[in-house]
């Protein structure tokens, strides 16, 4: 990370920070939803009563800058298989390895998954730099409408997730 990111704590996001989360969210995916003409993309209709729920069933983390949150990633396992979402990092923090951080940490903090997945759209091409460097590769295609195309991503659990203690870092 550069010199600014090397402030960055990462730790889980309490329930109590879901207003700050969801504007978080909203602001990061307006791009996609810009970039392939779809307004109502899920992370921009979800409702903060929708995102609460998602604490239920969902690790989230979230990269913090001193008090701010600037970037955030969930995840949950089910059946082996560790299903990754809404990886989103704030416009005035990005390209500081936060994002990378960020999938290492929920991979990092799901020891018991024999595999990690997550989507994103074809032609977000910062994104699927990230996820191939980290080692996920194409595994399928969903066509959400004529403009949007969802691409699946997986990745095996290596030794070097699997030997990680299974928690995000403490504050």
């Amino acid at each position: 990370m550069s010199q600014k990111g090397s402030s960055i704590r990462i730790a889980p996001v309490e329930p109590d920070c879901a207003s700050e989360l969801l504007a978080l969210q909203r602001l990061c995916f307006r791009e996609e939803a810009e970039l392939y003409g779809e307004p109502d993309i899920a992370p921009l209709t979800q409702t903060l009563e929708g995102l609460r729920e998602d604490f239920a069933t969902q690790l989230v983390l979230g990269a913090w800058d001193g008090p701010r949150l600037v970037g955030s990633v969930r995840a949950r396992c089910e059946d082996g298989v560790c299903r990754i979402g809404r990886l989103v990092v704030h416009p005035d923090s990005r390209r500081q390895g936060i994002g990378a951080t960020l999938l290492a940490a929920i991979e990092a903090a799901h020891p018991s998954a024999g595999s990690y997945e997550l989507f994103t759209g074809e032609r977000t091409e910062r994104n699927l730099r990230l996820y191939q460097r980290a080692g996920y590769v194409l595994s399928g295609r969903h066509a959400v409408s004529p403009r949007l195309t969802l691409v699946l991503l997986r990745k095996p659990r290596t030794d070097a997730v699997a030997g990680t203690e299974g928690r995000p870092p403490r504050p």
